[in-house]
């Protein structure tokens, strides 16, 4: 996707740049994930000026030699942020990192892989079902509904009707588990991505009841 990030000051654009993902990264242990990078990733102590020694430098040929994480290096870590893992996410690895904020709207280009008829029926379907998330009480904009979960309509064996059933409402029943009235907010949310009551048929709505 198309990068939201300024420029860095600190790194010579010239410089070829190279990137690691850690997705899902507040599911992991950060400790163990960056160890002693923990103030190596700071931008302030990029490049030999924030070199450190490491634990392990005596297992090497020069254990004189200092440890440090170039500046043209760059980190990037995905996370759901309705994850109760967010919770615990170390607040000192917060401030090193830049937050952006990645919405449905954002990524509708993923839907270009899909068949053009398709792929209307299913940007349709998802900003309708979106709509209705963030009007839910309980809810908000943070549980939408991500394009990804369109692209399974790639599968021969998932349709619009298997999309809904073994994926999106199940999703959405953990969501809105021990809100008010959950039966109707499912209600409203398959209507709202259905477009019409009796759409998938009788065996989708006894799932519901």
């Amino acid at each position: 996707f198309k990068s939201k990030l300024k420029k860095n000051p600190f790194v010579d654009e010239k410089i070829k740049k190279y990137v690691f993902i850690i997705d899902e990264i507040n599911r992991g242990e950060i400790s163990k994930i960056f160890g002693e990078l923990f103030f190596s990733i700071d931008p302030g102590s990029r490049g030999k000026a924030g070199e450190v020694s490491t634990q392990y430098a005596n297992m090497h040929a020069e254990p004189e030699k200092k440890f440090y994480i170039p500046p043209n290096v760059y980190i990037i870590g995905t996370m759901n942020d309705i994850d109760r893992s967010v919770d615990s996410f170390d607040f000192a690895m917060r401030r090193r990192f830049r937050f952006i904020e990645i919405t449905p709207n954002d990524r509708e280009s993923m839907l270009d892989s899909l068949p053009p008829e398709i792929k209307k029926d299913a940007l349709n379907r998802m900003n309708a079902l979106n709509k209705v998330i963030t009007e839910t009480e309980g809810l908000n904009e943070n549980y939408q509904i991500g394009a990804a979960y369109f692209l399974k309509l790639k599968e021969k064996t998932v349709g619009f009707d298997e999309l809904w059933r073994d994926y999106l409402e199940p999703l959405l029943q953990d969501y809105v588990r021990g809100l008010y009235d959950e039966k109707a907010m499912i209600r409203q949310l398959y209507l709202a991505y259905c477009g019409e009551e009796n759409r998938f048929g009788s065996d989708v709505m006894e799932n519901e009841q």
